[in-house]
């Protein structure tokens, strides 16, 4: 019985996921064709902002996600934020977009994912190869303009996922592109159950496991924002120290419930 649960969960998930996509994806350009008051390029996009919340929020309750927040989410950024957190499952993007908004730093490949690659677009993805130099040093340009117009930006400075509660070490190219700003930092942790890591699998199957779990409880653990000064190798040691020890903190709490 509990094979035959899994083995339906995960198809049944993925469809509900597509359905909620589209849906929202329709929704919010229907409401950005009737408000004009909407200036090309200002400001991030508030009107997708809501709407991506709105989904990604979805995605995670779809995907019966069960959050513990273990400290407090800061009031709404007065103008450029960087959320750092570690990396492990790609449940990591919509639970950073959920809480704290803005735009993600992600993998090139996602562009042109089917619909999913839609979405991350309108939502001003950032996307890097993380084998290219090229692409690496657009990125960095891509999300100093973000910050200079007062944007939240979220990154996983790890560079990729990993399994385990080490916080590996910190490309500093995201924050490189903070040098001379006045940006706020939020370090954030997150943990969860063994096993469910993306590292060796396909990202199907990835989803697959994760699709198929009746319920998988995650801790994140957000740190108190700061201001940041200084070398930029100075700023990325602090930070992942700071991380790490969300992330410790992060795995006590998910151990305790």
């Amino acid at each position: 019985m509990a094979n035959a649960l899994r083995n339906l969960l995960a198809p049944t998930r993925g469809a509900t996921l597509a359905g909620w996509t589209a849906v929202m994806l329709a929704a919010a350009e229907s409401h950005k064709l009737v408000d004009r008051k909407l200036r090309a390029g200002a400001e991030q996009d508030p009107i997708f902002q809501r709407y991506m919340r709105a989904w990604t929020a979805g995605i995670l309750r779809v995907l019966s996600v069960d959050l513990r927040i273990l400290g407090e989410l800061p009031p709404p950024p007065t103008g450029p934020r960087l959320v750092v957190s570690n990396h492990r499952t790609a449940v990591d993007i919509p639970l950073l977009l959920t809480h704290f908004g803005g735009s993600v730093l992600s993998r090139a490949d996602l562009e042109t994912w089917p619909l999913l690659g839609l979405a991350a677009q309108k939502a001003q993805t950032i996307f890097v190869d993380r084998e290219s130099k090229h692409s690496g040093a657009a990125a960095i340009r891509s999300i100093r303009a973000h910050l200079q117009r007062g944007r939240t930006i979220c990154v996983f400075p790890e560079g990729t996922t990993f399994a385990g509660d080490e916080v590996r070490p910190f490309n500093a190219g995201a924050l490189a592109a903070c040098r001379g700003l006045d940006v706020e930092f939020v370090p954030v942790g997150v943990a969860y159950p063994p096993g469910c890591e993306y590292v060796d699998d396909s990202f199907l199957a990835h989803a697959q496991a994760f699709g198929s779990r009746r319920r998988t409880p995650v801790a994140m653990a957000v740190g108190q924002p700061i201001r940041l000064q200084g070398r930029t190798t100075a700023i990325t040691e602090q930070l992942h120290a700071s991380v790490q020890a969300l992330v410790h903190q992060a795995r006590a709490g998910l151990d305790a419930a």
